[in-house]
């Protein structure tokens, strides 16, 4: 794509191999620990009703420090996708449980379905389809499906969790017995949560030294720390030039503007939160990409629209996300749509009042949001933590999601996952429309896990989603 902002590239993922077999800290994660732990009592509780097959619906969240944050998040995602995996690492091979893959995107396609409804209707219908299982070739009924509650309290030192079952002859929502946690947040749970932070200080010479995981712990640290000073509304003027969308804060790298119509739109920091106007119908979107200070490294950009990322509309969390590349070479770079492919885009397009209502139901809370993260080159391989026995499985569910091709066993799904395995109102949405050629160029870059800055702008809100 040739502009008057230079030649754009992206990347796909490129973060050090050894992280992918590398276990968590010493200090291993805790919320993974619990899931751990969870799944093993919930296929005990499956284990004595007698089904056959369940499936795991995204967890609601609450982030008391973010009141627009609505009940459904990359967070709620997250923390549904780990569960699923825990299970499918924990189950019984010589008398599997079956497991959806993804039970909640088959659910979006029922209409009129809803696990968080209070109306019993909603909640039948989720088992009037079959679901795709995570291994095996055969659309299967599910007999139960677990979900949960987690809530991010106002000053992000804990996620509170607790794991509900719905059974599929009753409809009834309960909570599961002994399933009940509280945890300290990660970086992870923090980008996930959708928090507006800088890390800067961790990428000193000196940490370098540092574990993969003590360097992660030193990021959820800062993260911390300019989370609640950006949200902290008692001196505006103190907190807005904290946010990482404020051009006075000296700590963002890269300046992000939205425009419409070619006209650069002025963003507003509230309370924390960080609000641009919303378009008109037909206006043309793009967003642009400034380089700040005088230092020129070489960056990794992550742009999402309503929860999907600019690049192929992939809704992975932003670390494990493909990214535009900031060459050193260039001082700005603009984003027009979503590139699709290397050599097709499809333009942004502003919903009508009618096509953004409908819109909304699948985007979620996602809807009306616009994000950046901004992830440094990783130029020094940081240490690897120290294996033990009581890490392998925190290991492996680090990093573990389901491969491409559908294995056709529950023992070839296993041998994948582990190879030691041996066994609205009047407001217009942006959304994208039509394809165009538009040719970027493909790049690698190794690009580190922790990223130097995120944040999340609100362009639109939405009517009430249904409950």
């Amino acid at each position: 794509m040739k502009t008057k902002f230079g030649r754009l590239l992206f990347a796909v993922l490129m973060i050090g191999m050894s992280s992918v077999f590398s276990p968590p800290a010493n200090a291993a994660d805790e919320l993974e620990r619990e899931l751990v732990r969870v799944s093993k009592e919930i296929l005990k509780h499956a284990k004595a009703e007698g089904y056959r097959n369940i499936g795991v619906l995204k967890f609601a969240v609450e982030n008391k420090s973010d009141p627009l944050g609505g009940h459904d998040s990359a967070l709620g995602r997250r923390l549904a996708n780990k569960l699923e995996m825990a299970l499918i690492l924990n189950v019984d091979i010589t008398d599997p449980i079956g497991v959806a893959k993804h039970a909640s995107d088959t659910a979006a396609t029922i209409a009129g379905a809803s696990h968080v409804s209070n109306s019993l209707d909603a909640r039948q219908r989720l088992f009037t389809k079959n679901y795709p299982m995570s291994w095996g070739s055969k659309d299967l009924p599910i007999d139960a499906f677990y979900t949960g509650s987690a809530v991010l309290t106002q000053d992000l030192s804990q996620i509170v969790v607790g794991i509900r079952v719905l059974d599929g002859k009753t409809a009834s929502l309960e909570w599961l017995p002994d399933s009940q946690f509280k945890t300290k947040p990660g970086f992870d749970e923090l980008m996930d949560a959708g928090q507006s932070f800088t890390t800067r200080g961790i990428f000193d010479a000196a940490n370098i030294k540092l574990t993969e995981s003590e360097r992660k712990e030193k990021a959820t640290e800062a993260a911390t720390l300019t989370s609640l000073d950006v949200s902290d509304a008692s001196d505006q003027q103190r907190t807005s030039s904290k946010h990482p969308l404020s051009a006075d804060n000296p700590d963002s790298p890269v300046k992000f503007e939205v425009h419409y119509d070619n006209q650069p739109q002025p963003i507003r920091i509230e309370g924390g939160l960080a609000f641009v106007a919303e378009p008109k119908e037909h206006q043309n979107v793009m967003f642009v990409v400034r380089r700040k200070g005088n230092e020129r490294p070489r960056l990794a950009v992550v742009v999402k629209v309503n929860g999907e990322n600019t690049l192929k509309k992939e809704t992975l969390p932003d670390a494990k996300c493909g990214a535009w590349i900031f060459e050193p070479h260039m001082d700005v770079f603009g984003i027009k749509g979503y590139q699709i492919s290397q050599n097709e885009r499809e333009p942004f397009h502003v919903l009508s009042n009618s096509e953004s209502i409908a819109k909304e139901i699948d985007y979620g809370s996602h809807a009306g949001t616009i994000s950046i993260s901004v992830f440094p080159e990783l130029k020094t391989q940081p240490k690897s933590d120290p294996i033990t026995p009581a890490n392998d499985l925190l290991a492996l569910l680090e990093d573990a999601e389901h491969p491409t091709d559908k294995p056709s066993t529950l023992a070839a799904l296993r041998s994948k996952l582990d190879p030691s395995f041996n066994h609205l109102a009047t407001r217009g949405l942006i959304a994208g429309q039509g394809r165009i050629k538009a040719e970027v160029e493909k790049t690698t870059m190794k690009r580190d896990s922790v990223p130097l800055m995120t944040a999340t702008l609100r362009y639109y809100s939405p009517s009430d989603l249904p409950e």
